[in-house]
């Protein structure tokens, strides 16, 4: 397989809506990646950590990457992800992803058993072998409680060739984006920000090829990464104001961050309902009214209405 730092741009974790009974809400899913696509983004991530994969069932989550694949209808690359508590699991989810025709998979290391590389490195390098599409790790230290050396990473690019991205985030990031960066083995190694692209611009300086942001304001997001990547650095900076307002919303409410995204897309007219499925922890009534008005100075144009 030929590494051509792929993935690149802006690729947006889509949440996972549910109906107010806590139903998978096949049609807002859909509606969700048609606007994402509308707003210009670089592929599409599904199950993911914005996507709760951890409430899911193995069954939704399959349904989740047909549903995503089938209406983005091949205008962008689809990335599903294949996180589980083991690796056999994984591994189905990789297959039935690759038979429905996602581009590739991204993959955390398993909750359990893995504090140690060569435990991590057995995962990974199982799922590579057993499905052989492209694969994104991904680093998110913070969620996993996992630590992974920059010494793995370039480990299973040896020997698998299927190992195209990582993406790091977490409270180390710019550290470890700079590692892996400066680590000669993995110059072809396509290297993507997370943590709502929170810090974006600092990530594209080290030299990322993009980010994995939410999927609530996404058209922002790629708006202010164009302007960044031609060199107009004052316009990304004007149109990354208003999303930086909102991100600070989401840090001071990070305990409902999911909930936050599912409700701005509420917003928007994009899904039917920000239901988030328990546990989690509730986005009080008062920090609604503030995210709402929020969401109007950011978005100025009428809500869209979900199709």
């Amino acid at each position: 397989m030929n590494r051509t730092k792929v993935p690149s741009g802006i690729i947006p974790g889509l949440n996972t809506p549910t109906t107010e009974k806590g139903e998978l809400d096949e049609e807002s899913l859909r509606s969700l990646v048609r606007h994402n696509i509308e707003w210009g983004v670089d592929g599409l991530a599904v199950s993911i950590i914005a996507g709760e994969f951890y409430k899911f069932s193995d069954e939704e989550r399959s349904r989740s990457f047909e549903i995503v694949i089938d209406e983005t209808n091949g205008k962008v690359p689809v990335w599903a992800g294949v996180n589980h508590i083991g690796t056999e699991p994984s591994v189905k989810l990789g297959r039935q992803a690759k038979d429905l025709g996602a581009f590739g998979i991204i993959s955390l290391p398993p909750f359990v058993g893995t504090k140690t590389d060569s435990a991590a490195y057995e995962h990974f390098s199982t799922l590579l072998t057993k499905v052989d599409i492209p694969m994104m790790i991904q680093d998110a230290e913070d969620f996993t409680g996992v630590h992974m050396r920059t010494n793995l990473y370039v480990e299973l690019m040896k020997e698998y060739s299927n190992v195209t991205s990582l993406k790091v985030e977490g409270g180390e990031t710019l550290k470890k984006i700079e590692d892996v960066l400066g680590t000669r083995e993995l110059r072809n190694l396509s290297v993507l920000g997370g943590m709502g692209a929170r810090l974006l611009f600092q990530e594209l300086k080290l030299g990322t090829n993009g980010s994995i942001p939410g999927s609530c304001l996404t058209d922002i997001v790629v708006k202010a990464y164009r302007y960044y990547t031609r060199g107009e650095y004052d316009m990304a900076e004007k149109q990354y104001a208003d999303y930086r307002e909102w991100i600070n919303f989401t840090v001071l409410n990070s305990l409902s961050f999911t909930e936050i995204q599912k409700e701005t897309s509420r917003l928007r007219g994009v899904i039917k309902s920000s239901h988030t499925r328990s546990p989690h922890v509730p986005l009080g009534s008062e920090a609604k009214k503030r995210l709402a008005d929020l969401v109007r100075r950011v978005v100025p144009q009428e809500p869209i209405t979900a199709q």
